[in-house]
């Protein structure tokens, strides 16, 4: 059977368009149809819509153009949600490699139950939220809805403290940015670096740098764009290293003990008590289980949480419902008989409802997804044999 995914996609448009089929173009379709219960039932919903909805971007699809028409489809506000679910399985199915069916590492040709791989007993859940809170240096919280400017907003936080004392101002003064679960929050520091900070994580900032250095202190994730200061080097100081840089654009994953610097542009050096690397763009420095090891990364995967993207490549499930977690704030439990070392694969805006999300999930895997008000079930599917 032709498992092309580019040839598949090809022959679904035309049948979206009620174009002809010649013979083999039928029987590829026949063949992937009859291949996987995931992919009958696609093609039915597929085939019970107005046919006559506008399909014109479906024209000429190719892996790098596809998300990007997905994007621009999506700032309509998704008028018809589903074209934009249609567009989105075609796009998943153009922009991989793998099996149009399947494309979960190492899977098998068994069909799944019957069964729905998605349950959805309750109100959906939202996407995160663009907001946060500021624990200032006197220990009062200001919250804080869109994005901050130290420099141009001072006034937020100057308003809050007690300056009576003219010592005080000489001082470094931190303030500690909190980003909640199910938030995301956007910060411009006095020396107009910019902080992009992901859902449950906490950055520690002075209101203004010292005269020697720039630090601030990380918990969680964030994606940084340093400003040029060649006398003052910026430091981003986590519980197992530091990063060092000058004028750089990387991203520092911190959640928990391993640590991942990523870097997109310039240069930093990652240091640790007792080892100290420095990286250039393309590579990561990851410190994990007492070493600290310089690996060639995927920038596109590192990065996709800071470009509003779930991107899954070859990841385990278990990376994955962290990711879920944090963004759409709800406990997930795994059944025992989930399989914690395969790997899935697949792409999706993060500015959808997580049942969306789900939905694509159970398309490339072989789960079943249960959610109950913030309650996530993810359990093995029942296959029946061929």
């Amino acid at each position: 059977m032709d498992t092309n995914p580019f040839n598949i996609a090809h022959i679904i448009t035309k049948r979206f368009r009620n174009e002809p089929l010649d013979s083999y173009e039928q029987h590829v379709l026949d063949a992937w149809i009859q291949a996987h219960p995931n992919n009958k039932e696609l093609f039915d919903e597929l085939m019970t819509k107005d046919v006559s909805m506008k399909l014109d971007w479906l024209d000429n699809l190719d892996e790098e153009s596809a998300w990007q028409r997905i994007e621009r489809k999506q700032e309509k506000k998704y008028r018809n949600h589903f074209l934009w679910r249609v567009a989105a399985t075609i796009a998943l199915i153009c922009s991989l490699s793998l099996s149009v069916w399947f494309l979960r590492t190492g899977i098998n040709d068994e069909k799944k139950a019957a069964a729905p791989a998605l349950s959805i007993a309750a109100d959906d859940v939202r996407p995160a939220l663009l907001g946060a809170k500021i624990i200032l240096a006197n220990g009062k919280e200001v919250k804080v809805d869109d994005t901050l400017n130290i420099a141009s907003s001072s006034s937020i936080i100057e308003n809050e403290l007690d300056f009576s004392n003219e010592s005080v101002t000489r001082e470094l003064i931190f303030h500690t940015l909190v980003v909640p679960a199910a938030n995301f929050f956007k910060i411009t520091l006095s020396d107009g670096t910019a902080v992009w900070v992901n859902a449950a994580s906490e950055l520690r900032f002075p209101e203004h740098f010292g005269d020697t250095e720039r630090r601030v202190y990380l918990k969680g994730e964030a994606y940084f764009e340093v400003a040029k200061d060649t006398e003052r080097p910026f430091f981003v100081e986590t519980e197992e290293v530091d990063i060092r840089v000058l004028g750089t654009h990387f991203n520092v994953s911190a959640y928990g003990k391993n640590v991942r610097t990523s870097l997109a542009e310039g240069s930093v050096k990652v240091i640790n008590e007792a080892q100290s690397v420095v990286i250039v763009p393309g590579q990561s420095a990851e410190w994990s289980d007492g070493d600290l090891k310089v690996r060639t990364t995927n920038l596109q995967r590192d990065l996709a949480w800071k470009n509003n993207v779930f991107y899954f490549r070859n990841d385990h499930i278990v990376h994955i419902a962290n990711q879920l977690k944090r963004w759409y704030n709800i406990d997930i439990s795994l059944a025992q008989d989930v399989p914690l070392h395969n790997t899935y694969s697949g792409e999706i805006g993060r500015d959808v409802n997580l049942s969306e999300v789900l939905t694509m999930l159970a398309f490339v895997s072989d789960l079943k997804f249960t959610l109950n008000s913030n309650k996530l079930l993810i359990t093995k599917q029942e296959r029946m044999k061929k």
